[in-house]
């Protein structure tokens, strides 16, 4: 990783800030760590003493490969906002995404329900997937439709972005998966 560093001392509460910032030679892409340390030796029991977090944190947003760059976008979207706890933004995103899913395959229907069965009929997802999209449909309708007067659980987010993600992976990364290997074999 290719690194650049900075130090700051912050008199307020006698601390020395490290802020580096780093290049990841595999994907280009930066990241950043911040520590905290005592400013001076006789402050070796600080409440910051120690304290060092990544950026961005693993997992906040989720790359979607081999996904259409505008529905990848909004998906990795989605997994920001979960990560963060926007719950209901995850909800509604997530539901915005299996849309542009079913639009983009072609699924035509006057709503949703209908477009998630015509990608069902056409062959596009199997029976379990259109099952898991309309799970994810019915959860962000709530967000959609303004009928949120119960609070949206972390475990509820967390199951709506893995179905989503699912929802993706049989449109659009698994027939990608299945072609690479074909043309590898073939070029052998």
């Amino acid at each position: 990783m290719t690194e650049f560093s900075k130090e700051v001392e912050n008199d307020t509460y006698d601390v020395k800030i490290t802020e580096q910032a780093f290049i990841c030679d595999n994907c280009g892409r930066m990241n950043m760590l911040s520590s905290i340390q005592p400013a001076r030796a006789s402050y070796s029991v600080h409440a910051f003493t120690g304290r060092e977090e990544w950026y961005p944190r693993p997992g906040e947003r989720k790359v979607f490969a081999d996904v259409p760059e505008h529905i990848a976008d909004a998906a990795s979207e989605a997994t920001l906002c979960f990560s963060i706890g926007a719950y209901r933004a995850t909800g509604s995103l997530a539901r915005a995404v299996v849309e542009a899913t079913a639009k983009e395959e072609g699924a035509e229907g006057r709503d949703l329900y209908q477009r998630i069965e015509a990608l069902a009929e056409s062959g596009d997802i199997r029976k379990h997937t259109k099952d898991q999209a309309h799970e994810v449909r019915h959860f962000g309708n709530g967000m959609a439709h303004g009928d949120f007067t119960d609070p949206v659980t972390q475990e509820e987010a967390a199951e709506v972005v893995e179905l989503m993600s699912e929802i993706l992976d049989e449109v659009f990364q698994s027939p990608a998966r299945l072609e690479r290997v074909r043309e590898a074999r073939k070029a052998n």
